[in-house]
Formats: C-alpha cells, sequence, structure tokens
C-alpha cells in the first residue's frame, strides 16, 4: 500500500509544498521573509477524546449534527469517559447558568444509565442555542451601549483648588477627543462643585448634563476657587447633588470622577483629627452614606476618585464599605494627569458596564459577605484538604476546532481560604489564599512543601443546581486554556518573522479548586489564580465588541503591546480559519527571572462562529464581524501574513 507523503510547511505564512526543495525555493528566493527551519507537517496526533469533522450539507457544524455524531460513539464505546465531546461541558455550563427553563429541563433528563448522570438530547440542546441566539443581539447592544458615556466632574471648589478647576477646563476638549478615538461615544458632560458650610446653604455650582463641550468650558470658566473655611468640605453634599443629576437615559456607562484635596466632616470617620473640624461628628444635614450608595447603585454609576493627596485615603476607605467593591483612586496630584485619569476611569468602566450588564431571567439568591482588605494571620487559619482540576492545553489547533473535549487532570492539595473576601466585583468574590503542595513522597514533611500565594474567586450568585455548580467555572477554564494554546502559536510564528517584538504573550492560567468540609452537604468550588505582589497596572486593551484602548494615551511600549494584542486577536481567528476569534484582552507586564518581557492576559472572551461554547461573552458572528470592521491590520498582522475576512 502507498503511503501519501506528507507535505512541508512554512511555520510562518503555513504555505504547503510537495517537496523540500520547493519550500527552501520559497524561503530563500519567493519569500526570504518567512526565516524558518524547513519541516515536515506532522499530522497532529489524535488524543484518545478526538472529534473527527463531521461532514454536512452546509459549510458550518451544527451543535445538533455533533450530538448526533457523539452519541453514535458513545454508543460504541461510551464506557471510555474521554471520548465525550466538548459539547456537553457547555450544555452543562449554559444549564448551571440558572436559567429557569433550561434547570426545569434538566430535571426532567433521563438517567443514563453507564455515566449516572443526565443524557444530554437534542432537545435541550436545541434549548440551548435558541436561548444563546435570542440573547445575542441583546447582549451586543447592551455591550455597545456601553460605548455611550456619562461623566460628571465632582470637584472641590474652595481656594486650593484653582490649578485643578483651569486643569478640567483646559483639558476637556482632549478628553472627549481621546474618548471618542476609542469608540467612545459623550452623551452629556456635567459639572458639580462644593464648597463648605461656612460658604452659604447654597454653596454649590452645578452645570446639569450638556452635549457642548463649549457650554461646558465656559461654565467651569465662571467658577472662582476660594471659601471653605475649617479642613473638612461638604463632599457629601457635593456627592449627593452629582447622583441626582438627570443623568442621560442613553449613556450605558455612568461616571462620577471626583477630584479634592479634603476629606467630609467628622472625626475618625473621614479623617484622622489632625486638622481642625467645626462639625467633629459630621455635620447635621449630611445624607446618610447608606443612601448615597443605594442610590448610587440604583442608577448604575461608577465611581472614581483622583487621588491628589494622602488627606482622602481614610475617606475612600469609608466610602468602600458602603460602594460593595473597591474604589479605584487614579493619581491626579499633578495638574496634568487628569487627562490621563479621566480616559483611565471610562476605559476600566466600559469594560465593568459591558460584563455586568448581561440579561437574566433569573432572580439569583447571593452569598453572604463582608469585605476584609487584610489579610488574615495565616498561623490562624486550619488548612483544609482539596483538589485542584486543570485542563490540559490542547494538542493542536484540530483539536480546538473539532470541539473535543479538553483533558483535564486533578491532584490534590491543602489551601486556606480568608474567610472573608478583600474584592468585590459584579459577579464574583475575591479571597486571599494560600495551596500547599508536597514536592517530595513525605507528604507529613513541611519542608518539602511549595507554598503558593492564590487569589480564589468565587461567583456571588448561588448555584439553582447544586450538582451543576463546578461547571459555572468550567467555561472560563475552558477559555482561558484554548487562549493559552493559541498565544504559544501566536508567540512561535511572530518569533521567527522579521517584527519579532521580544515580548511574549501568556495568559494567566485559571484553575478549579473543589474543598469538601465534612459538615458541608455539598463541596464548595473557586477559581483558583496566582497572586499579583505589588500593584500592577491592569489595562484594557480591547472589549468583546468593537471598543480598543485609545493608542495616544499610552507610551511607545504600551502602543506596542496594544499592537500585539490587537494582531494576536487577528492571528486566532486566522489560524483556526475563521473558528473562533479571541478577544476582551486585559493584562499586566512584568519581566521574568530570564528577564524576557511578558504581556499576562488574562479573563478573554472567544467569539466562536460555529458553536454555542464559551459562555455568555460569545457573540458568535456578530462579535467577530464588528472587531473586523473597526480593525485596521498593524505592522504584527503583515508580517504574519494574516488576511482580513471576506465578506
Amino acid at each position: 500500500m502507498m503511503v501519501k507523503p506528507r507535505p512541508f510547511e512554512c511555520s510562518v505564512c503555513r504555505a504547503l509544498f510537495k517537496t523540500k526543495p520547493d519550500l527552501a525555493v520559497h524561503l530563500n528566493k519567493t519569500s526570504p521573509s518567512c526565516k524558518t527551519t524547513p519541516k515536515k507537517r506532522e499530522e497532529a496526533s489524535k488524543p484518545e477524546n478526538y472529534l473527527p469533522k463531521i461532514r454536512v450539507d452546509s459549510e458550518k457544524r451544527t451543535d445538533s449534527d455533533l450530538l448526533l455524531a457523539m452519541e453514535t460513539r458513545m454508543e460504541r464505546k461510551y464506557k471510555q469517559e474521554k471520548m465525550k465531546s466538548g459539547l456537553e461541558s457547555s450544555i452543562l455550563s449554559a444549564i448551571a447558568d440558572g436559567d429557569e427553563e433550561l434547570v426545569s429541563a434538566y430535571s426532567r433528563m433521563s438517567l443514563d444509565p453507564v455515566a449516572r448522570a443526565g443524557r444530554i438530547d437534542e432537545k435541550i440542546v436545541n434549548s440551548v442555542c435558541s436561548k444563546a441566539n435570542m440573547n445575542m443581539e441583546r447582549i451586543a447592544r447592551l455591550i455597545s451601549q456601553a460605548r455611550h458615556i456619562g461623566i460628571c466632574f465632582l470637584l472641590d471648589t474652595t481656594g486650593s483648588m484653582c490649578s485643578y478647576i483651569n486643569g478640567v477646563k483646559e483639558q476637556i476638549v482632549e478628553i472627549v477627543a481621546r474618548l471618542e478615538a476609542s469608540g467612545c461615544g459623550i452623551e452629556g458632560l456635567a459639572f458639580v462643585g462644593y464648597k463648605d458650610w461656612c460658604d452659604g446653604i447654597n454653596h454649590f455650582e452645578i452645570l446639569p448634563f450638556t452635549k457642548s463641550i463649549s457650554e461646558f468650558k465656559s461654565f467651569v470658566a465662571t467658577i472662582c476657587a476660594k471659601g471653605g473655611g475649617d479642613f473638612p468640605e461638604d463632599v457629601l453634599g457635593g456627592l449627593s447633588r452629582a447622583i441626582s443629576l438627570n443623568w442621560p437615559l442613553n449613556s450605558g456607562t455612568r461616571i462620577i470622577f471626583h477630584l479634592g484635596d479634603a476629606p467630609p466632616h467628622g472625626k475618625t470617620i473621614f479623617h484622622d483629627g489632625r486638622h481642625r473640624d467645626d462639625y467633629e461628628n459630621g455635620h447635621p444635614h449630611d445624607p446618610p452614606l447608606e443612601e448615597l450608595f443605594r442610590d448610587m447603585h440604583r442608577k448604575k454609576l461608577m465611581y472614581y476618585f483622583g487621588r491628589i493627596n494622602g488627606d482622602c485615603d481614610r475617606m475612600i476607605a469609608t466610602f468602600e464599605r458602603y460602594y460593595g467593591g473597591k474604589i479605584e483612586t487614579l493619581d491626579s496630584a499633578e495638574v496634568c494627569n487628569i487627562l490621563r485619569s479621566v480616559t483611565e476611569s471610562v476605559m476600566r468602566s466600559v469594560s465593568v458596564t459591558q460584563r455586568s450588564d448581561f440579561p437574566t431571567t433569573v432572580d439569583k439568591e447571593s452569598l453572604p459577605f463582608s469585605i476584609e482588605k487584610k489579610e488574615p494571620n495565616w498561623a490562624q487559619l486550619l488548612r483544609l484538604d482539596g483538589t485542584i482540576l486543570t485542563l490540559e492545553l490542547p494538542t493542536s489547533v484540530e483539536e480546538i476546532t473539532s470541539f473535543a473535549k479538553l483533558q483535564d487532570k486533578i491532584k490534590k492539595c491543602r489551601l486556606q481560604i480568608a474567610p472573608n473576601p478583600f474584592a468585590k466585583g459584579s459577579v464574583r468574590l475575591a479571597y486571599f489564599g494560600k495551596i500547599y503542595y508536597s514536592s517530595s513522597k513525605d507528604s507529613n514533611s513541611s519542608a518539602s512543601e511549595i507554598v503558593d500565594d492564590a487569589v480564589f474567586k468565587e461567583i456571588i450568585s448561588l448555584p439553582k443546581v447544586a450538582d451543576l455548580d463546578r461547571w459555572r467555572y468550567m467555561t472560563d477554564l475552558e477559555a482561558q486554556t484554548v487562549a493559552a494554546k493559541l498565544a504559544i502559536e501566536f508567540n512561535g510564528r511572530l518569533f521567527r518573522t522579521q517584527q519579532n517584538p521580544n515580548i511574549k504573550t501568556k495568559f494567566l492560567m485559571t484553575k478549579l479548586v473543589r474543598v469538601f468540609k465534612k459538615e458541608d452537604v455539598a463541596p464548595r468550588y473557586l477559581a483558583y489564580e496566582q497572586r499579583f505582589r505589588g500593584n500592577p497596572n491592569m489595562v484594557k486593551y480591547t472589549n468583546n465588541v468593537d471598543f480598543v484602548h485609545d493608542a495616544e494615551s499610552l507610551d511607545e511600549n504600551g502602543r506596542k503591546k496594544l499592537e500585539i494584542a490587537l494582531a494576536f486577536s487577528h492571528f486566532s481567528h486566522d489560524i483556526t480559519d475563521g473558528y473562533l476569534l479571541v478577544c476582551d484582552l486585559q493584562g499586566v507586564s512584568y519581566v521574568d527571572a530570564k528577564g524576557k518581557e511578558i504581556l499576562l492576559l488574562t479573563d478573554p472572551a472567544i467569539h466562536c462562529s460555529k458553536h454555542i461554547r464559551f459562555g455568555k461573552t460569545n457573540l458568535s458572528s456578530i462579535g467577530i464581524n464588528k472587531f473586523f470592521k473597526k480593525h485596521v491590520c498593524n505592522k504584527y498582522c503583515l508580517a504574519l501574513g494574516l488576511k482580513m475576512p471576506s465578506g
């Protein structure tokens, strides 16, 4: 029997050649930029759970077709758990997310006699796909709406703030220009200035929301920085009036950007008492903090503070107890930093808004919690027995596009979890933690332990089906693992071009921790990531529609990383032949032990055009089309020979 020779592949442009001399000609003459070593194209070794492509009448393989092929193989060899398609994991993740109809359908599913679990059938697959399609347009609109911005500038207008008032007036044109260049639209600008009670009962200067930049500048120009008696000012009164404004209805992202150099009245609550305070117990007319922040949440307002000095640090710590999460403080000590601080606050807010506003039909119960920012005394906390589940990297791109179930590995560990979270996001609570691994056969020897500082993240809402709790975490694990594999491919090919950026792209790998204490009815699941030490500067490069970070607000190295991030998204679509696109990229930079600069990305979204996978942030062809409508190929895209999709 004749064995068909394997073709030779250029590892940069991926062109195929019948013979090695043909490839050599391509490398040395036709395409000298493809500097690589000739090698045979090896067929990807098929993993045990490999799912061959299904040929159907149309180019697009439906999930129902995939289910049919999956069931056919299960009849032949069902006892092998690894033969399952990734479809089952995605369906269970969708059910676990809490839709009442899907939960009800799951409860009526017949049990498979071998697996002792609900059998996924075509009816429930079609139901999940139908709901995904119905929500997709709605989600895309919500995310697009997040780019419509309403900003209220809340400023202390007493004598010490003159330069900052002028800074807002002089920089507002550039602020708006940069935000619009990044894909945002300004639905309205407002201004609230406050002084103190000694300056009269009506010590506020207020401009309601306007779209006119000239009107905004003219109003700010009339403000005179004067007044203020004792050290504190009427911060709470100013905050109350900012919240009470008629915010633009079309604004999907609403921001209060606060600049001040003094806290509210209230000794020990908002300041340490070193300075004179005429109302040490707070002013009688101060609005209660509970009401202020309840109204702030009701109107979906994001609050940012421009930090001028350390006098307001205690104020921010107090605010955070009512705000329900961390309040971002941006360095505004220098007036020239106002531009960067405001644009950065918008970038972060767009990201939070588009992540938290997904529609849901479920009233979800939530975990009780209280925020504790300090690390616990680890010596006083018990070590718990647990397991850590990690998804293995796919062996090939074909394994990703065939929707094969990713292999997992589980190992035992001991761990400690802080009793209270140190931060709250829109979806998860974050806890400090430690993981203890044994590095030798003597598991009782503390000298043989490896200790990892960890951050554990737990979904705030309680699961509707306790048995499916773990599946609520699996979608993120799959997305990070797939993105990590594609990043390896991206680095390998980009480093062999003439545009080698000498920056390695990586994804922070998420793992799933399972803890089961004897008194618990069900195990507790948390996502686990290694902890960053220090205060890394997280940069939001893109979202999962068409938001791109403003390049002008970045330095030269920052713009380089932005181009790398955009090229990676384009590459992920190209290398998978249009099957998926990795986006919603944010991350930090650091230099590893070998002196290599690393762009470490986290929490990506993946649009998949052919299957229901990767969770609610998968906008399928809608998201892919929106990305390429905005995308302009940069030098890294060109070096890799990436093509824009046709149509």
